[in-house]
């Protein structure tokens, strides 16, 4: 690997673990099932579709594209609700996350989970937690509690797929990424760390250009990063990979 694809594997790699929840340990706006519905990351249907089911290609491509700008649905995180205790837990572990005070927003976050055992937002905010300290099992773990409180947390599927990425598990990790995507496709974090997997672990450089394009559809085209890695897998492409 050249001197210029190690720096761009780590920029991909920086990029990928800060846009895919790290602002969700915000907690804002959390639903009553409990997920995060800031920026980074059911009873939406777990099944996978046919694109889902196929190896990365271009057929999956097809029909992944511009998938986002025509979704005509709701967002299946919008009619949850959360009360004033449960936001203002969230706005401090948001605080304890900043000063990496982790055992401390854990507790918080557990207390959450014995009063309002239905929400599936502290399992979400936990699992990020392990994930930032390296605790890739516990992160896995918690990820899936979550998503067994709610199927339409979009957000925990798609850090579901970082944390598969980072095991190396990356066949499953683009197969929970496309469910992200079924699940809300305007969500563009999805789409965007599809394409880091697509380009980087999976070297399935048509997928990984079609779901750069969709995220900058879906954040106005104000990403230079991904403007840039787009131009570059255009040339890749071209020149034949």
């Amino acid at each position: 690997m050249c001197l210029s694809n190690i720096k761009r594997f780590v920029a991909l790699s920086i990029l990928l673990n800060l846009s895919s929840c790290a602002s969700s340990l915000i907690g804002e706006n959390e639903d009553t099932s409990g997920a995060v519905s800031t920026s980074s990351d059911k009873t939406a249907s777990t099944s996978l579709n046919k694109s889902e089911l196929k190896n990365s290609s271009n057929a999956d491509v097809d029909l992944t594209i511009s998938v986002a700008t025509t979704f005509s649905g709701v967002d299946p995180m919008a009619d949850i609700k959360i009360n004033a205790e449960i936001k203002s837990t969230y706005g401090k572990v948001a605080k304890l996350n900043k000063t990496k005070k982790y055992a401390d927003a854990i507790r918080m976050l557990e207390s959450v989970q014995l009063k309002y055992p239905q929400l599936s937002g502290p399992e979400y905010q936990k699992a990020r937690i392990y994930f930032n300290q390296g605790k890739i099992d516990m992160a896995l773990k918690s990820v899936d509690e979550s998503l067994s409180n709610n199927g339409r947390n979009y957000y925990s599927l798609n850090l579901k797929g970082v944390i598969l990425r980072e095991l190396g598990r990356f066949e499953e990790a683009r197969k929970i990424f496309f469910m992200a995507i079924e699940t809300y496709p305007p969500y563009p974090n999805s789409h965007l760390n599809l394409g880091v997997l697509a380009d980087i672990y999976l070297r399935d450089l048509p997928l990984a250009l079609m779901q750069y394009r969709e995220y900058m559809k879906l954040t106005l085209n104000q990403d230079k990063k991904v403007a840039n890695w787009i131009i570059e897998i255009e040339r890749r492409i071209k020149a034949g990979g």
